[in-house]
């Protein structure tokens, strides 16, 4: 009995100890999950109180100076316009889509996003001012009681309890304080009517074209006139998948940006320390010319790296294991590429991402991607290693497979050509519904369809009747394969469409869809392809620019406009009536 007590009063103890234990677990529990809760609500307060200094800003047009205040820019002549931004709201490479390259001022007040259809759809962020003006005063307040000073509030080094900086809480209050329908305090005229009356003030200048020119006469109008007649003011809203910007012409006058980058030029901040040389497979010539480029770069104190397959065959440079993921966009400075269109497309798929500039030498057959010859490779190379040189921005395409479900496949297959359906092996016509941007565009029977970029309008799409379009066209080509109806002609799209090709459940053939000749991919009955603009283009070096290597390439390599025989001259006196 005495050794049953004992026993009962151990085990009353270690419950005991237990039960403390559990009670300490979960009073820590409770304190962390009461400190993350606080870190969360910092944070959205946070950006709660960056959307507040984003409307105020734009309220105030400009008027609070510094880091915060819109852009102003003269956009090609006619007059300046503001464009409503905060910069540090939108993160490089941000998006809700990956797709176009272009970048553009966004405002943090409005919000872009694709549907399971892929209609682009807007959406104004609601902000509350004058409540994150009370937040913010009441977050900061413990400071102040704990007898900070106000030196130490003012530059930011206490924080007062919110974890935030004591000069952005004191910003926002005081642009919260100015609303947005109130007069400016120097004055009781509207800050529209201040607008019109610069203006007034300020000498028109009528801008006048001639073919292209930015030419311009400067005619002033009387302020007379300007005083009776004016437009009425007005915003833009320009929306697309990277996001929105805000525009507000201050001469009333709709224009546009241009969209092309005709003169995009390279330099190194630092010296590039990684190059991958890539050669046409089972070629003697490539083969001879990538030793002599990795001795350049070892000289230059590049390091050179090459496939797997070609250190195995050489034995020279540096490469990786296949059964390694090796990353090479965080690696690899640039690209050196002997070889034929074929190899360059080829250094597409090994880049999915960013790819680096990529110097491509004439050693295939056609050679129309591939701007510089075989003996210019000493000066090529050395230009691109002190980074003088400049580059055309060849656009691509992502693809990928939704199942008749909408749960979309993880793979994706980006294409620097095109995206080719076809019937494949079957003799039947393929029937394909297309939507853009989640609206019907057609019904398509045809031995296939197309969706080319324009790098690849001189290859396929050129054979199938499609147009040449320039590399610096922001597009994308549509184009039947041998329609049913002549009347089903090829189209050009701006790049950020959004096309959607299902197989309808009636389907007599399941297509086979092909991205860039290489890999494919059975459609099967349901099944849906969505091909967009990649983000990511391939940076091709150019030998004499954008323009004269695209027309030099035409002309040379597909005899563009080339005729059989001169015409000849016409003989003085033989003219008729």
């Amino acid at each position: 009995a005495l050794g049953g007590d004992s026993f009962r009063r151990e085990m009353d103890a270690d419950v005991a100890h237990l039960e403390r234990a559990l009670e300490a677990v979960k009073s820590r529990s409770t304190r962390a999950l009461a400190n993350e809760e606080s870190y969360l609500a910092r944070i959205k307060e946070l950006e709660r109180m960056n959307r507040a200094l984003v409307t105020q800003v734009a309220a105030l047009g400009g008027e609070s100076g510094g880091r915060f205040s819109p852009g102003i820019s003269n956009n090609d002549g006619g007059g300046v316009e503001a464009t409503y931004s905060f910069a540090a709201t939108e993160p490089y490479g941000s998006s809700s889509r990956e797709g176009s390259p272009r970048r553009m001022s966004r405002s943090s007040s409005y919000k872009t996003q694709r549907d399971k259809t892929n209609r682009l759809s807007v959406e104004r962020i609601d902000v509350d001012v004058a409540g994150v003006a009370r937040s913010s005063e009441k977050e900061s307040s413990p400071s102040r009681d704990e007898g900070a000073s106000p030196s130490a509030s003012a530059n930011g080094s206490d924080h007062g309890g919110s974890g935030v900086p004591g000069d952005v809480p004191a910003i926002a209050t005081e642009l919260a304080a100015t609303r947005l329908d109130e007069p400016d305090r120097e004055t009781s005229e509207p800050s529209s009517s201040r607008r019109d009356a610069a203006l007034r003030l300020r000498p028109r200048l009528a801008f006048s074209r001639v073919d292209s020119d930015a030419s311009f006469d400067a005619r002033e109008t009387s302020n007379e006139f300007r005083e009776t007649l004016s437009k009425s003011p007005f915003q833009l809203l320009l929306c697309n998948d990277d996001g929105c910007e805000v525009r507000e012409p201050r001469d009333r006058a709709i224009r546009h940006r241009q969209h092309g980058t005709p003169h995009s030029q390279f330099a190194w901040v630092e010296p590039p320390r990684n190059a991958l040389v890539v050669k046409k497979p089972n070629d003697k010539n490539t083969t001879t010319a990538l030793v002599r480029v990795v001795d350049m770069l070892v000289k230059k104190n590049v390091t050179p790296w090459v496939e797997p397959a070609v250190h195995w065959e050489t034995s020279v440079g540096h490469t990786w294991s296949l059964d390694d993921d090796p990353r090479l966009d965080k690696i690899i400075d640039f690209i050196v590429c002997l070889g034929g269109d074929g190899t360059i497309l080829w250094v597409s798929n090994l880049f999915p991402k960013a790819v680096p500039p990529v110097i491509s030498f004439a050693m295939g057959s056609l050679g129309f991607l591939t701007a510089f010859e075989e003996e210019s490779i000493p000066r090529a190379v050395d230009d691109v290693v002190r980074g003088d040189f400049f580059f055309t921005p060849r656009s691509r395409l992502a693809a990928h497979v939704m199942d008749k479900d909408g749960i979309e496949e993880k793979l994706r297959y980006v294409c620097l050509n095109e995206v080719v359906i076809d019937r494949g092996a079957s003799a039947a016509l393929v029937d394909l519904d297309v939507n853009i941007d989640g609206s019907p565009m057609t019904k398509v029977l045809a031995d296939g369809v197309m969706i080319s970029t324009p790098t690849g309008s001189t290859a396929y799409s050129l054979a199938a009747g499609g147009s040449m379009v320039h590399p610096g066209v922001s597009g994308v080509l549509f184009v039947p394969i041998c329609p049913h109806t002549l009347s089903f002609r090829p189209l050009v799209l701006p790049d950020t469409s959004v096309l959607t090709v299902r197989v309808p459940e009636s389907a007599r053939v399941e297509p086979v869809a092909s991205f860039d000749g290489k890999r494919q991919r059975t459609l099967r009955r349901g099944e849906s392809l969505v091909i967009a603009g990649w983000r990511y283009p391939v940076p091709a070096i150019c030998k004499s620019g954008e323009t004269g290597d695209w027309f030099r390439a035409v002309k040379d390599s597909l005899l563009w406009n080339v005729r059989g025989a001169a015409q000849k001259p016409e003989r003085v006196g033989d003219a008729r009536a």
